[in-house]
C-alpha cells in the first residue's frame, strides 16, 4: 500500500530579508518564536533560520510565505507606520486641468460628452470619411478587424457615434476630448465635437469653435481649408485645428440624413 508522505518540508530563511520586508529589526529568538506560534519548527543558525514546514501547509511555496506568517503573528497593529522614501504629493497634471476646462465650456455650450475607443479600422478612420488613407500604428494582434489600428483623429469616432443615432431626436451636440497618436506612436491630446441638424451650417460650427477658443483665452486667426472630408469652400482652419460642414458623400458613407458640421483641435 503506497502511503502519503507525512516529512515536514526544510526551507532556509534569512533573518535580514525578514527584516526588509517587515521593516523591524527582529531578534533571531522573536522570529524564531513567531514561526512556533505558526505551528512551524525553527532552529537558528548563524543569521539564518532552519524553518520546518509541516506537510499540511501546501501553500507555502517561497520565503515570503514564511514572512507573511511572521507577520501575522506579530500582529499588524504591532508595526510602526513609515512614509515610503520616495514619498511625494500627488497633484493634478496640468493638461488634464486644461482639458477639464475644455470639457467645462462644451458642456456648458450644451454639447454632451461622449467616450470612444482609441483603436478603430482603417474603413472609418479614412475611406469612409473620402481622405486619403495615412500611415496609423497599428495593433500587432488586434482583437477584431474593427479595432486593429490606433486613430490619427477623433472625427471619425464622432461620426461613428452620429451613426449608431441617426433614429434619435436631433439636435445632437457631441464632443470627445481624448487620445490620438500620430503616424511615429506620439501621443497628442485632442478634442473633437460634431453638430447634427436639418439647420447646421458653418456659421454655427465657427460660433462654438470660436467662444471655445475665447474661454481658454486661445487667439485664432482663421484661414480657407481645403480638406476632401469637407464641402469645398465651406471649411476653415487656425493653429488650433480646423472645422467646417461635413461632405454629403461622407454623410451618405455613415447613412447620415441631415447637415452635420464639426471641429477637432489640439490641446498639446
Amino acid at each position: 500500500m503506497k502511503r502519503p508522505d507525512l516529512a515536514p518540508k526544510g526551507m532556509e530563511l534569512d533573518l535580514a530579508y525578514v527584516d526588509g520586508l517587515l521593516g523591524e529589526k527582529l531578534e533571531a529568538a522573536e522570529v524564531k518564536r513567531l514561526l512556533e506560534k505558526m505551528r512551524y519548527g525553527a532552529e537558528i543558525k548563524g543569521g539564518k533560520i532552519m524553518v520546518s514546514i509541516p506537510p499540511y501547509r501546501a501553500d507555502i511555496m517561497h520565503p515570503i510565505d514564511l514572512v507573511e506568517d511572521i507577520a501575522i503573528a506579530y500582529g499588524y497593529m504591532g508595526f510602526k507606520p513609515q512614509v515610503p522614501k520616495l514619498y511625494s504629493l500627488g497633484k493634478a497634471d496640468a493638461l488634464e486641468l486644461s482639458v477639464e476646462d475644455v470639457r467645462d465650456c462644451l458642456i456648458g455650450m450644451q454639447f454632451t460628452e461622449v467616450m470612444n475607443l482609441i483603436l478603430t479600422n482603417n474603413r472609418d478612420l479614412y475611406d469612409r470619411m473620402n481622405a486619403p488613407r495615412g500611415r496609423p500604428v497599428e495593433a500587432l494582434k488586434p482583437v477584431s478587424a474593427e479595432q486593429g489600428v490606433a486613430r490619427t483623429w477623433i472625427l471619425p469616432s464622432l461620426m461613428v457615434v452620429l451613426e449608431r443615432n441617426k433614429n434619435r431626436e436631433y439636435p445632437q451636440r457631441i464632443f470627445e476630448a481624448g487620445e490620438a497618436l500620430d503616424p511615429e506612436g506620439r501621443t497628442e491630446m485632442r478634442v473633437a465635437g460634431a453638430i447634427a441638424h436639418a439647420r447646421t451650417n458653418f456659421s454655427e460650427i465657427k460660433a462654438a469653435v470660436a467662444g471655445l477658443l475665447v474661454n481658454l483665452k486661445l487667439d485664432s486667426k482663421d484661414e480657407p481649408y481645403d480638406h476632401p472630408s469637407f464641402i469645398k469652400g465651406r471649411s476653415a482652419k487656425n493653429k488650433h485645428g480646423f472645422f467646417g460642414e461635413v461632405a454629403p458623400e461622407v454623410l451618405s458613407n455613415f447613412g447620415l440624413e441631415v447637415p452635420v458640421t464639426v471641429f477637432e483641435l489640439k490641446l498639446n
